[in-house]
């Protein structure tokens, strides 16, 4: 197993595509185990990893991202946010937040969040006076949100991997994608105020709030808003699957685009065309995890781990601390698909032994995982915001800790308050 990491680091330090580094450090270890017939079940594991109806919906909420940022829909929400929080001081940093838990409810995904906020937000967070560093850092944290508030392309692979019940895990991330929302909030409203480098460059709020200017632009932002509405309802009320609201998001957005007539039509061919090579590499990277977590559940991986920890504690609190440590490194060197297909199968049953909920861990480990997404070295949305928003990754760093610190108190004292998290899922009968 040693040599197989080895090959892993190796080639991930040479620049090699992380789908690729997943499968040779799956083929090193198969090597390693010494049974080469093992060799002839590659290819069948690989097929049967993509082969799986729940991941379907992957390319629907891509292409529902595509349409969004074509279509319109973005900077009608951006104005209705400012009509209703833009009169505030900070206001604009607000919105922000707001609008990326908006576009969660859409696109699933941290990458697609950061890289459409990142095309509209900078200049309008520079002409408010917004450093561009604290702008990067803002947008920065505000997409950790995409992965957490339903639908969510994390919570796929989760259920995928687990058999847990994608509604519920849906659901369950409602209350905790709010409250992470809110730590931003609360994160925002004291850099603002206790970095003078930062606040007092911020423009000063004009004018008042106004009825007539708020109820217009909520007219406006209405087809808008379906869109998210639609899909989380869909789900909760049992009109659509949440397999099924990949596709519902395609034809809302599409529907939405249509009525603001932004939509360019000569331009689908290419967005299909984006989402086709988008979803080809997550499935890449999802076929040839499956191949190592096979080779991992082969070779007993999981149960050493588990004996390893239990060697040291059997205190059920004591065990998710360090469960929590561990996943924090893990974000931090791997990126959100190859830590959930390489760690799943192994910390799943740990959890199960412990009697953790199986939703309630959901959560905890996608929140981690995210959160890896905007701490450096291999913070993928950091490097999506720097190559967008063009602002220097040192100068990113620097004022993504904030956001960072914020992500993990939350998560930590999440992971402690199960009533919390899985509230909503009990209202709609979920039993653990």
């Amino acid at each position: 197993m040693i040599v197989a990491i080895l090959v892993f680091a190796v080639l991930l330090c040479i620049g090699m595509p992380i789908a690729i580094a997943l499968g040779m450090f799956g083929v090193a270890h198969i090597a390693m185990m010494g049974n080469a017939s093992y060799f002839g079940i590659i290819i069948g594991r690989m097929f049967n990893a993509v082969n799986i109806i729940s991941i379907s919906c992957i390319p629907f909420f891509i292409m529902a991202g595509e349409i969004m940022n074509g279509g319109g829909i973005t900077k009608r929400l951006l104005e209705f946010l400012r009509s209703f929080l833009g009169h505030v001081r900070g206001g604009l940093a607000y919105c922000t937040i707001a609008l990326s838990a908006i576009l969660a409810a859409i696109l699933g995904s941290a990458q697609a969040n950061a890289a459409l906020l990142n095309q509209i937000l900078p200049g309008e967070l520079e002409k408010d006076g917004y450093p561009r560093s604290f702008s990067g850092a803002l947008i920065s944290g505000a997409s950790v949100l995409g992965p957490i508030i339903p639908p969510s392309t994390m919570f796929i692979f989760y259920c995928y991997l687990t058999e847990v019940s994608i509604k519920y895990m849906f659901i369950a991330g409602i209350i905790p994608g709010v409250i992470l929302a809110l730590a931003y909030c609360i994160t925002v409203f004291i850099t603002t105020r206790k970095n003078g480098k930062i606040g007092k460059n911020i423009k000063k709020p004009e004018g008042r709030f106004s009825w007539k200017q708020f109820l217009l632009s909520f007219v406006k932002a209405i087809p808008a808003l379906l869109v998210p509405t639609i899909i989380i309802g869909g789900v909760l009320t049992g009109f659509c699957t949440a397999v099924e609201a990949g596709a519902v998001a395609v034809v809302a957005a599409f529907i939405a685009s249509l009525i603001y007539r932004e939509l360019n039509f000569k331009k689908i061919p290419e967005m299909m065309f984006r989402s086709a090579i988008s979803t080809g590499a997550i499935f890449m990277i999802i076929a040839f995890g499956n191949l190592l977590a096979w080779t991992m559940a082969k070779d007993n991986i999981p149960t050493k781990i588990i004996s390893a920890i239990t060697s040291l504690t059997t205190n059920k609190y004591l065990i998710i601390l360090l469960i929590l440590f561990i996943l924090v490194l893990v974000g931090c060197v791997l990126d959100m698909s190859s830590a959930t297909l390489i760690f799943i199968p192994v910390m799943f049953p740990l959890i199960q032994a412990i009697g953790m909920d199986v939703v309630h861990f959901g959560i905890i480990f996608s929140l981690m995982i995210t959160i890896g997404m905007i701490t450096p070295p291999v913070g993928q949305v950091l490097f999506i915001t720097c190559n967008v928003s063009g602002v220097g990754f040192k100068p990113l760093v620097k004022n993504i800790w904030p956001f960072v610190i914020a992500s993990f108190a939350t998560t930590f004292i999440l992971a402690y308050l199960p009533d919390v998290v899985l509230l909503l899922p009990k209202v709609f009968g979920y039993t653990s």
